[in-house]
Parts: C-alpha cells; structure tokens; sequence
C-alpha cells in the first residue's frame, strides 16, 4: 500500500476523539491538536495501574505512544532510565491497548540499525541496535510484537520542527546562529532523512485510518548529510558562506554516531527532505 504524505479522505472515517496520545508534550506530539493528550503530570506511562485505569474509563480506539528518552547521550549515562522509558513502558501500554481492544501505535527510530548500511534502511532490513538508546527502542518494538494484538511501529528518522518557541534543536540553533551572521558548522560524512514531524504525524495518520500494521518507516524522501540541510537553511537565509563542512570521522570522544540513518518505505510516500524543509522554514519561521 502506497499511502500519500497528506491528509485525504480516509481521514475523515477515523474518530479522532478516541485516539489517546502519551507523550504529547514533545516534538512530535505538538503537532497533534486532536484526541485525548494527557500531561505527564495527568497520565505517567510507568504507573501501569494508573495507565491501565485510564484506558479502560476512556476507552480509546489507538494509542500513539510517543513518551521515551529520546537524549542518546543521557541514555548512554543512565542505562536503566532509557529501558524503563522506552521498552517497559511499550508493554505497559500493549496491555492496555489489548485491555479495551485498542490499536497499539508505537514510535520508533532508525537508530534501532547499525548504521552501516550503504542504502538506506527498509521495512525488511533486520534491526542491530549498537547503542543504548537504540537497544531499549528495539526493545519496545519487540514488547509491541510479542504483546499487542493490534500494533504499529513507526520509525522515523531526523526528525524536525517546532518552530521558533520550541526548536532549541539543529535547525533552531542554525537558524539563530546564521540570523546574527555567527559562522556555523556541520557533519557532512553522516547521513539521515531529515523529516518534518508535521508530514510525519499526517502520514502516520493515513496509516492508522487505512489499517496499516506492522512496521512501517516514516520519513521524508530522500538522503542527507547534516551540512547539505544546513547549507539549505543558510542559501535560504542568503548567507551560504557561513556555513562550514566538517567531518565527523575526524571527531575525537563522541557517543555512538551510526554512518547512514536514512531510511524509505515500500508503504508509505512522503515529500522530499527539501520541499518539507523549505515548506517548515517558510510557513514557520517566515523564512
């Protein structure tokens, strides 16, 4: 199935209301504005019973979990965190999904790969987490399998937005950096698929409504380094001189940075890295 990066009219059979989000606080989750989205403070993913309570009293149809440790640097540091963050609470939230018969939709990364690969990574490749965070994602995918009677995982890769008052990340520093003309460096021998969390969260979306299950990748079409993206950002910003390539091969004491992080689908079709990229700083940034 070939699934388009936007909304069509599939969408309006699903009954958003139903659709319980946890973790919606975060990136990814600023760009649902539909269903149930309860606060950490309201709904904490690790108290099961409390989970488990909530679900049966609202009685949702899915449940995207988004909640995680997504810091790979502080996974590394706290082990025991990133497991109980991103794989515990995977089969907590299968067992409540299975409690009201609800679709079970888990989020999940790239990284999940050993980032040796020369192509970029699909639906069909096999999964050699070589980190952390990468391991304790893998296993929250595995926790969906094992436990889930209806599950999707969605892995996505690079993924960007928030605009101004929430992207503190690589393009919101960029951004910023470039804007005060201060001369800005990046990676240009690690790849990925930069993805625009908004086309990913329409496309993950259609994919529910149309009933895919299984695994699934999400992301924007085509392979980046991080200095192509920026260099983007600055030609764009009509300041490409300030923009300097580096190598990350030449980077001494750095936590585990896979090679090739990119990824594509037999499933599902999104815009290229670029037309959401140009379309994030335009509609976002009035760039």
């Amino acid at each position: 199935m070939k699934l388009r990066s936007v909304h069509n009219a599939h969408m309006d059979k699903l009954d958003k209301t139903r659709v319980l989000t946890i973790g919606s606080s975060g990136l990814i989750g600023s760009y649902i504005d539909f269903g149930l989205r309860p606060h950490r403070a309201e709904l904490d993913v690790l108290d099961q019973v409390a989970l488990m309570a909530f679900v049966r009293a609202e009685k949702p149809h899915t449940i995207i979990h988004l909640a995680g440790a997504t810091d790979t640097r502080a996974c590394e540091q706290d082990p025991a965190k990133a497991y109980m963050r991103n794989a515990v609470s995977a089969y907590y939230v299968a067992l409540a999904a299975n409690a009201v018969d609800a679709k079970a939709v888990y989020v999940s990364t790239s990284r999940v790969f050993n980032g040796k690969k020369k192509t970029s990574y699909t639906e069909d490749d096999m999964p050699d987490p070589q980190s952390i965070y990468g391991h304790s994602k893998y296993l929250g995918e595995s926790a969906f399998r094992a436990v889930a009677k209806k599950y999707l995982v969605a892995r996505t890769c690079w993924v960007f937005g928030g605009g101004p008052k929430r992207d503190s990340k690589f393009y919101g520093s960029i951004i910023r950096a470039l804007k005060q003309d201060q001369r800005v460096s990046a990676i240009d021998d690690v790849y990925g698929s930069p993805t625009y969390a908004k086309d990913f969260i329409a496309a993950l979306m259609d994919a529910i409504d149309s009933g895919v299950s299984g695994v699934v990748h999400i992301g924007n079409t085509g392979i980046a380094s991080r200095y192509e993206s920026a260099l983007l950002v600055a030609q764009r910003l009509k300041k490409p001189e300030l923009v300097e390539k580096r190598m990350y091969s030449d980077t001494q004491g750095y936590d585990l940075l896979p090679e090739n992080e990119s990824i594509v689908s037999a499933r599902v079709s999104l815009r290229t890295w670029h037309e959401a990229l140009a379309s994030y700083l335009k509609d976002e940034w009035s760039i």
